[in-house]
């Protein structure tokens, strides 16, 4: 209902009700008084008449997407819902938002891309298996190292891509029990091939839909699909690079249950569970949990696919995966405190977590992993006229043991697991490959019988080689660091600009882990960007990059990117 319509009721309501009073008080009125009245009758129509000509109120403003906008269809109200641009459902109680973003991002790697699988593994071509960016969620772990052949002329690459773009359907409704929450989100960064760029995708592409959150809520209760628990998103830099900072506090998205409770003065509380997800660093590199093939994986023999070696209907699969010990066990404790004010907020959180190492032989160790993190943001002009009001500071610190995903790019357990051990009375074992595999099943003549179980396996001079070789494992829980800081400047109202330092320090035993691996100990990586919004909901954005590697044998590694991208909002 318009302005003008609401103060035509109102007049239409007071008039009667000023004849009215002046009927039944007729006898009882003065003529002085009885002027005084029709004087303040004419001055409220006149106020009246004013008011039904003013223009309308405007909408309320919605950040990133400017002014909030009903249209009115002839015979039909457009009925705004509980939360900014969404509508409320014909007969329900159900207010229903339906939006994301198309983004299209143009990534130029100066230098530093990550080697593809031909040319002996230095071929050239982006490997889609990592976000749209050199950021720590893309190419900055795997960033070529100054020892690696090439590492020079193979390094530069383009890369045009869509797959960010991002769906979203939430739907919220009013119950005795609080506010019930249904949210579905989904981007096309699933790559069905998990290898090098090929030419369906470079020409047709062949990106599929992948759920990034998925989850509902009643009152402070949450399930589902989620951004981590330990994660502040509030604390993050706007990045064009879609692999965003060298590290951060908590999971950017995990499947978790958790309860929120808002408190006094600002203060929001939340603690939860997460799915949890085991890694280990070993002679092999980083393994997380995973049954899948993995691009490490080695090619067949030829020779060997036959009945009697290996069948041909057997996946290759990397040695990291194959042979990886770990197991999930418990789920990953998460608490975090938070206070928001006017100036910014702050918030600080911890993890309890476990991992657990097995080979359903001899090996079965247990770890206990715990962590910290302090982060928040801060609006060091407040309150000053124009742009400059809206300045930005922000930071996040993490530290921990065994902290694995929950600091990104974090380590797990370190092991030498699949590493040669000498096992006395057999000599060099390896579980995996390279001349010394052959113990992990070798029979000598004498042996007609197999080892008793549980421990069953190949036995050399009495001695079952797989739980000796167990017995000899070393792991330790090894300690990570990490920390962002940025800054966000406003030139003006539509124009903005982002300076972000971030990296994470992995300290680990190089004598369980041999100083010749591909573990990383350092990773940095500095971003600065400009944004330009010529529309509320409308980002053209251009933004440099410079990634750092070294790893715990020392070699070192930097890439450098110039990435663009355009983004419209719905």
């Amino acid at each position: 209902m318009t302005t003008k319509r609401k103060f035509g009721s109102a007049a239409a309501i007071g008039a009667p009700i000023a004849a009215f009073v002046l009927l039944a008080g007729s006898s009882a009125v003065s003529a002085d008084e009885l002027a005084d009245l029709r004087a303040n009758q004419e001055l409220l129509q006149k106020r009246i008449d004013q008011l039904s000509q003013a223009p309308p109120q405007a909408a309320p403003y919605v950040p990133g997407f400017g002014p909030e906008t009903h249209k009115e269809v002839a015979g039909v109200t457009a009925v705004g819902g509980s939360f900014p641009r969404s509508f409320l459902i014909p007969g329900t109680d159900t207010s229903l938002r339906i939006g994301g973003f198309v983004n299209g991002s143009v990534l130029w790697y100066i230098k530093g891309a990550a080697p593809g699988g031909q040319l002996d593994s230095q071929g050239g071509n982006p490997n889609t298996t990592f976000t749209d960016g050199q950021g720590g969620t893309g190419n900055l772990g795997s960033i070529p190292l100054n020892n690696a052949i090439g590492n020079g002329g193979r390094s530069a690459t383009t890369f045009i891509s869509p797959k960010q773009s991002r769906f979203l359907v939430d739907a919220r409704t009013p119950t005795a029990w609080g506010e019930a929450k249904a949210y579905i989100e989904w981007d096309f960064s699933y790559n069905n091939t998990n290898v090098i760029q090929s030419n369906a995708q470079g020409v047709t592409s062949s990106w599929l839909p992948r759920l990034r959150k998925a989850y509902g809520t009643l009152g402070g209760l949450e399930a589902g699909q989620d951004t981590g628990i330990l994660h502040d998103p509030d604390a993050d830099p706007e990045l064009v690079d879609f692999g965003g900072e060298a590290t951060g506090n908590g999971r950017s998205r995990a499947p978790q249950v958790k309860y929120t409770y808002a408190g006094p003065y600002g203060t929001v509380f939340n603690v939860g569970i997460e799915q949890n997800v085991p890694r280990l660093n070993g002679p092999f590199g980083q393994a997380d949990i995973d049954t899948n093939q993995i691009p490490t994986t080695a090619a067949c023999s030829v020779t060997a696919n036959n009945t009697t070696g290996t069948p041909a209907t057997t996946a290759c699969l990397g040695n990291a995966a194959f042979f990886s010990p770990l197991q999930t066990t418990w789920p990953e404790l998460i608490g975090t405190a938070r206070v928001n004010q006017p100036w910014g907020h702050l918030q600080i959180g911890g993890v309890i977590r476990t991992d657990r190492l097995t080979d359903n032989q001899g090996l079965d160790q247990r770890f206990v992993g715990y962590g910290g993190s302090i982060s928040g943001d801060a609006h060091p002009f407040a309150g000053a006229p124009g742009a400059l009001g809206k300045d930005d500071l922000g930071f996040s610190l993490t530290a921990g043991t065994e902290m694995a995903g929950q600091i990104a790019n974090g380590m797990g357990i370190v092991t030498n697991f699949g590493a040669p051990i000498n096992v006395p009375g057999v000599g060099f074992v390896n579980p995996l490959s390279g001349p010394f595999s052959s113990a992990w099943n070798a029979r000598d003549s004498s042996q007609s019988l197999s080892c008793p179980t549980p421990n069953s396996g190949a036995c050399i001079n009495g001695i079952n080689v797989r739980s000796a070789y167990d017995r000899l494992v070393r792991s330790q829980s090894p300690q990570s660091y990490g920390g962002t800081v940025w800054y966000q400047h406003w030139w003006a109202e539509n124009l903005r600009s982002t300076l972000e330092v971030s990296g994470i320090w992995n300290a680990m035993n190089t004598n369980i882990i041999p100083q010749g691996t591909t573990n990383n100990k350092l990773l940095s990586i500095t971003h600065a960007n400009i944004f330009w919004s010529p529309v509320a909901f409308i980002d053209f954005g251009a933004e440099y990059g410079w990634g750092h590697r070294v790893t715990v044998a020392n070699f070192k590694g930097d890439a450098y990117t110039l990435q663009g991208e355009m983004r419209v909002r719905f």
